[in-house]
């Protein structure tokens, strides 16, 4: 982008409203799991580096059958051998074993993306891992290189002691770029259109109280992840004309925005250990000790410390021959008596005979708990506009379990787990499966396939990955939203560059494959305008 081409117009104090309540950071989804409350909690990351600041931070990403589809799907050069030179180009791998594992083909050291494992080695993870050997798991240097099936360590995006955000990464250093504008505390409320369906810029709300107008002098690009980016395109014209008639908003382009929505779905299972494993009195030494040089010496690990989720898994339920997963295991470990752990699983918005039924095996037992996730979904949701009034928020239909196929992967992923526990390294340890006072599931013969079902049912949140629902694909594809330059079909000038345009979810963790997205999509612009 040239020096003059944002221009940035000021226009009347807003009427659509003089003040905004900022505290709208999370979502209650529709469609969600019969333990919660009020439905799935899905935030949204509202700040510099979005959800990039907010997330676990794991870099994986996905396998390469998953590009593959993508290109199969229609979407010419979008294959793994296409992508794969992007996910290098952001990434600065900060560990030599894993950037010259599979023969250096795999990593890069020159992006501004740090990469690098974390955490201190600690009993549980070495017990996890002689369990993993036990079952018959292979051990897996890289989890981002040619083999997709087995257990290892994942890296993060960190650099340090602190993480590595989108906004740390690439925006900082390029701060005092003449052609970079950042504008805060702005929210976007609708395109801005000239000469019919050519977006020219975007209308904004500042500071909730003033309206500006950013307009681009070549075109614009749309980046506000797999909630933000449909509902601003549905408010500007673009989208199912059945949603968007009843709030008078004129129709651009019928498109089915909104549509392909996809996320992955994880299941918390609870493994008391009956010999103590860990020491409280040492771990509070040592977060002291990290603290101290996180703040005074800005190093260490103190954000990462005792974390034992960096031990990741990823296996095949339908076929243990098979090259690509579709379950992924992530570990936690909940030292007895820390029932401030707690507080993650009550912002899910769990019921409180769950909670306190976690709560009492904490207070007796150090306690792992495994998220069993489904990273192959088959079941489509969709999000839908509530009103025309950019304010208010979409409504979100997540569509979980629509398929029962995603049920049974679950179910078979508990399974495996079961198995794993019971593995010497486990009975060595006294470990063994935790009930959750659940009623309704109590009818069913423990251990059935119905009583796992009804668990699950109960249980089922979400892993934060919302994607697909500005569908990238040919014009031929009726759900298609943007074509594989990224594109929005029907308007001219605007492209998405997000996580709602994968036409299929990646097979884990979406922060790597987002940043990929962008890298390939920041390549298209400047091809385009070169």
């Amino acid at each position: 982008m040239s020096k003059n081409s944002l221009q940035i117009i000021g226009l009347q104090p807003s009427m659509l409203r003089t003040k905004v309540d900022w505290q709208y950071d999370t979502e209650r989804a529709n469609g969600s799991s019969l333990g919660t409350i009020n439905g799935t909690y899905w935030p949204r990351g509202k700040m510099l580096g979005g959800s990039s600041a907010i997330n676990g931070a794991m870099y994986i990403r996905g396998n390469q059958d998953d590009y593959n589809e993508w290109e199969r799907l229609g979407n010419v050069g979008w294959a793994w051998n296409d992508v794969l030179k992007y996910f290098i180009k952001s990434e600065y791998n900060l560990n030599p074993e894993v950037v010259g594992s599979y023969g250096g083909n795999y990593h890069g050291i020159g992006g501004y993306l740090s990469v690098e494992r974390y955490g201190r080695n600690n009993a549980y993870s070495e017990i996890l891992r002689q369990a993993t050997i036990e079952a018959g798991y292979k051990q897996l240097l890289d989890l981002n290189g040619e083999e997709h099936i087995g257990y290892g360590r994942v890296q993060l995006t960190a650099e340090g002691a602190t993480r590595a955000s989108t906004a740390k990464a690439f925006l900082n250093t390029i701060q005092n770029r003449k052609n970079l504008h950042i504008i805060k505390n702005a929210f976007v409320v609708s395109l801005h259109y000239e000469s019919g369906n050519a977006v020219r810029g975007v209308n904004m709300i500042v500071d909730n109280q003033y309206s500006l107008r950013a307009v681009a002098s070549k075109e614009v690009i749309l980046s506000a992840g797999a909630i933000n980016t449909p509902q601003l395109l549905m408010l500007s014209g673009i989208g199912r004309r059945e949603y968007l008639e009843p709030f008078n908003i004129p129709i651009r382009s019928e498109l089915d925005v909104g549509g392909n929505l996809q996320d992955h779905v994880f299941i918390p299972i609870f493994f008391g250990i009956g010999k103590p494993i860990s020491n409280i009195t040492k771990i509070n030494q040592e977060v002291l000790l990290d603290l101290f040089d996180f703040t005074l010496r800005d190093r260490g690990t103190f954000i990462y410390l005792n974390r034992i989720d960096d031990i990741m898994g990823f296996a095949n339920t339908e076929n243990s021959g098979a090259k690509f997963p579709n379950i992924q295991f992530i570990n936690k470990l909940i030292p007895k008596n820390d029932t401030n752990a707690l507080g993650y699983y009550t912002s899910m918005g769990y019921k409180r005979n769950i909670l306190d039924s976690i709560r009492s095996h904490i207070q007796r037992q150090d306690v792992a708990i495994v998220w069993v996730v489904g990273i192959d979904p088959k079941s489509r949701g969709r999000l839908r506009i509530k009103s025309g009034n950019p304010y208010d928020h979409p409504i979100i239909e997540t569509g979980y379990f629509n398929d029962p196929n995603d049920l049974d992967v679950l179910r078979e992923g508990i399974r495996m787990q079961q198995n794993l526990f019971n593995m010497p390294a486990f009975r060595n340890y006294e470990t063994s499966e935790l009930r959750i006072d659940i009623p309704e599931c109590e009818i069913w013969e423990y251990n059935s396939n119905d009583f796992w079902e009804c668990y699950i049912r109960h249980m089922s949140t979400t892993i934060y990955h919302a994607c697909g629902s500005a569908k990238m694909g040919p014009w031929s594809d009726p759900g298609a939203v943007v074509d594989s330059q990224l594109k929005v079909f029907g308007v001219e000038r605007l492209r998405v560059v997000d996580a709602s345009i994968m036409p299929t979810i990646t097979s884990g963790n979406t922060n790597a494959p987002t940043i990929m997205i962008a890298e390939k999509g920041a390549d298209m612009i400047k091809n385009a305008h070169a």
